[in-house]
């Protein structure tokens, strides 16, 4: 197509969207300062219409200098300027309706507020910052942030540690501003004691890149702890010893130190125990950066069942974190992370395993495993940070190590088989993140990443079940999987604008080299996979108050280029790829919002989908790929949220749709042949379906600190599966219902409850439906506040399956006894009352289904002695 039609089509488009709305926009800068003329940090500063004070535009807070730059679209003549602080006596300004730099004069007396003081209202609203009172949801059995962050309306917690607000993952999690944790902030939610905290403050529309802010909206909240006033500048060193007896001699030990001032933060810890406390779970990174390698070769263990890992973790471990964050300058921050865990876990079960194959029939498999694991891990990460109001920039440097050594041993039929797994990896990983912004809409971001890993492992098995291939009583299989693997984008905040109407051109360049190296008697592989991905990125937005349209057109030139080096054969593919994605948001009003997405994209070959050798990828299964070639798949994928607010009422819900397709090229599936199998490939023109949708509620009341959160999700699915070199469609659906209530009636007493259903079956197709498969899950907690400071609880959890053989049922039964005197708490806990020895539970994915039994913890007393050393 000519240029000048294209231009033409674009002008056209402008005119055309900027005739629904034109909206005057100003840009307001200043600073907020007492009448001595110090800045004051973290103010909320609002923007209202002067002739309706109770409408907001915009919002913003003032950096670590009172400086504030706010966006906002009006079209009447005047506008109110109001600062607000816990620490500051709230004021407004009446300003005209224009850019400009107005100062905000504000007296730095700390005022009670009457929410605080008269009322203590549990959570109120300053613009897009939603604030909770700790206090008002504050127990005495509470040991950590997360404990109070579960009670808090419109926020959940997973068993990972992941926070999310109104159903999303929050992106950036701060401590006074500041991001000290960077990613890992499991940490601090798990060990910094909630009675330190003043206030957990939701950010919505939170855009981090200040110098984004009004170009680009953020989807995500982040949530910023606001610590008390005796806290700030105090060094805490916190300690517990812990000993007990179970099935062995127990122990449970930590320490915990904190410091936070203005320009710094500190947070270390060290925790060792055997009591099943999963260690590992705090390390998490929730920000999205992932590892590009995995293991080819597993040893096989016994799969973990589905209720509280402390239950069933034979574990002994031992985990040291340190985390530091400094302020560099007005804008900058310098921090520093690093982690080690050691790990040693102990695994016994038994599993019966069905695959159902194309004539009806099953293929079963019994195993009674057990098996040993120890693990050692440790990263550590270096990030400058300068987040100024017209510049940004990041510079982030991370390495990360584990290594795993296994072995385990496997009963099934007349074999008895053991296993040794050796893995290590090694990771470096940079980013870099630029923006600069010369003007109100001109500037230009750059972004960088590169990551290289190398991730050699090997499992030895004996005896050989495949000598019919394969010479030997014993396999040996090595495996080699190496990544090195860049992506980088430059593009300017916007080349023109027209109205609301903005276009932003972005380059990209992403490259790929991922190589594969594996030995095995008689089967060896030595490939080398290039994927370059390459192009152009034109994003059309329309934004102004209510709404927020994005059109993302990427036109990439995609190279794959495959290199088998044993046979010296190589094989090339190229293409030019329309990857379009649609987001639209729409700000009904204040308390309600609606959002669209839609995508299209191109999935990229795999080399561990392409090695043609077999590798000896489980003790039962051999793995080689007959499809020759490379291919891709092609992907759809919609969404439509709805989410709802009235934060007075402490009202949170919302509703999620969405429906997505999938056509891949190739299809992998299983050849079973009893005992073993063989994963095999083929080429195929079917493709999957899957539509979803979930409805969440959650209610908070000022009676009785009460919490209702209610939430049910309804899944359908239609997918091709290859089983013995036989492609065949099946269907499923599943239905969830999830719930949690806590509350506290009295003082003295306190009860929390959460409960889930769960029920799915699926289909093949041209027979009749599976049973449906129906689980429940009940845990229960109760505290009761006794006189001398004594404090007794009891928590219970019941799971139902009606799949089990013979007890359907399982229950546990727990006690605990706590008693506080000046620094000391003194923690008796008595897990698995009934003694219970085996937990029995059932599992269906696809046409797979799964009967276990796992050994579990027995009955163990543990007395804990927690105390403030400074």
């Amino acid at each position: 197509m000519p240029k000048y039609n294209i231009r033409n089509i674009i002008v056209a488009f402008t005119v055309l969207l900027s005739v629904f709305q034109s909206i005057a926009q100003v840009e307001i800068c200043g600073v907020v300062k007492t009448a001595q003329g110090k800045g004051v940090d973290f103010a909320n500063v609002i923007i209202s219409p002067a002739n309706s004070p109770k409408q907001f535009l915009s919002s913003a807070f003032t950096d670590e200098n009172g400086r504030f730059s706010i966006t906002a679209h009006c079209e009447c003549d005047s506008l109110l300027l109001k600062a607000s602080s816990i620490e500051i006596s709230p004021a407004t300004i009446k300003i005209p309706n224009r850019s400009g730099t107005y100062d905000i004069i504000v007296d730095n007396k700390a005022i009670e507020l009457k929410e605080v003081v008269a009322k203590s209202k549990k959570i109120y609203s300053q613009g897009d910052t939603i604030n909770y009172n700790v206090a008002s949801f504050l127990s005495q059995n509470d040991q950590a942030l997360a404990d109070v962050l579960k009670k808090m309306p419109g926020i959940t917690v997973a068993e990972s540690g992941q926070v999310s607000y109104q159903g999303k993952p929050i992106k950036n999690f701060y401590i006074e501003g500041l991001d000290l944790m960077k990613g890992h902030y499991g940490i601090a939610t798990n060990n910094i004691d909630p009675n330190n905290i003043a206030t957990v403050q939701v950010l919505e529309n939170h855009q981090d890149i200040k110098a984004l802010k009004g170009l680009r909206p953020e989807e995500q909240a982040s949530i910023n702890i606001r610590l008390k006033e005796g806290v700030k500048g105090v060094f805490n060193l916190i300690a517990t010893l812990g000993g007990g007896y179970g099935d062995d001699m127990l122990w449970n030990n930590s320490a915990i130190a904190t410091y936070f001032k203005r320009n710094s933060q500190f947070l270390a810890t060290y925790k060792g125990n055997n009591t099943g406390e999963d260690l590992s779970q705090e390390l998490y990174s929730f920000d999205n950066d992932y590892s590009r390698t995995s293991n080819i070769t597993n040893i096989s263990m016994p799969s973990a069942p589905g209720i509280d890992k402390r239950f069933y973790y034979y574990n002994r471990s031992h985990s040291a974190t340190f985390n530091n964050v400094y302020r560099v300058g007005d804008s900058g921050e310098f921090g520093i992370n690093a982690a080690y865990l050691n790990d040693r876990d102990s695994r016994k079960s038994y599993s019966s395993t069905a695959n159902r194959l194309p004539d009806g029939s099953q293929n079963i498999i019994d195993e009674l495993m057990s098996g040993l694991s120890k693990t050692n891990k440790a990263y550590g990460d270096l990030t400058y940070l300068n987040n100024g109001d017209t510049r940004y920039l990041k510079e982030q440097l991370k390495f990360d190590w584990f290594s795993t050594d296994a072995d385990s041993r496997i009963m099934t039929g007349a074999d008895n088989i053991s296993q040794a797994g050796k893995t290590e990896s090694f990771r470096l990983f940079n980013k870099f993140h630029m923006t600069n912004r010369s003007s109100e809409y001109r500037g230009y971001e750059i972004y960088s990443v590169i990551n290289i890993e190398k991730r050699p492992h090997s499992l030895s098995v004996s005896p050989n079940l495949f000598p019919a291939l394969i010479v030997g009583d014993a396999l040996h299989q090595s495996v080699d999987y190496r990544d090195l693997s860049t992506e980088n984008r430059i593009g300017l905040l916007s080349a023109f604008r027209i109205g609301n109407v903005t276009l932003h051109p972005t380059f990209f360049l992403n490259y790929t080299r991922n190589s594969l190296t594996s030995e095995l008697p008689d089967f060896n592989n030595d490939l080398c996979l290039d994927n370059l991905n390459t192009g152009v990125k034109a994003e059309i937005a329309w934004r102004n108050r209510k709404f927020d349209i994005s059109f993302q057109l990427p036109i990439g030139y995609k190279l794959f280029k495959l290199d088998n080096r044993l046979s010296n054969i190589a094989t090339e593919k190229n293409r030019v790829r329309v990857e379009p994605q649609l987001d639209l948001s729409y700000k009904i009003n204040s308390s309600h919002n609606l959002s669209v997405k839609s995508s299209l994209n191109y999935s990229t070959p795999s080399i561990q989908n392409l090695y043609s050798k077999n590798i000896l990828t489980s003790y039962r299964q051999l793995s080689a790929y007959d499809v020759v070639g490379l291919f891709e798949g092609l992907n759809l994928y919609n969404t439509l949220s709805y989410n709802f607010k009235n934060v007075l009422a402490m009202s949170f819900a919302g509703v999620d749709l969405s429906w997505g397709r999938q056509r891949p090229d190739v299809l992998y599936g299983a050849y079973y042949d009893g005992l073993v199998e063989r994963v095999i490939s083929q080429r195929t023109n079917e493709t999957s379906d899957m539509f979803s949708a979930a409805i969440r509620g959650s209610q908070g009341f000022d009676w009785r600190r009460l919490k209702i959160g209610l939430s049910a999700s309804y899944s359908h699915y239609e997918s091709p599966l290859l089983v013995q070199n036989t492609i065949l469609r099946y269907s499923g659906d599943s239905f969830g219902l999830n719930g949690d209530i806590s509350l506290t009636p009295f003082k003295w007493l306190s009860v929390s409850y959460e409960g889930k259903y769960y029920q799915s079956a699926s289909r093949q197709n041209g027979f009749d439906r599976m049973p449906w498969i129906r689980t429940l899950t009940n845990n229960a907690s109760l505290d009761f506040t006794l006189p001398w400071g004594i404090t007794v609880g009891a928590s219970l959890y019941h799971y139902y399956n009606n799949f089990n053989d013979g007890d359907k049922s399982f229950l546990l039964l727990n006690a605990e006894a706590r008693y506080v005197i000046k620094r000391f708490t003194f923690t008796l806990t008595c897990d698995n009352l009934l003694n219970r020895k085996d937990y029995v539970y059932s599992n269906r994915s696809a046409l797979t289904e799964t009967n276990s039994i796992y050994n579990i913890r027995t009955r163990s007393v543990l007395l804990k002695v927690r105390f403030r050393i400074l």
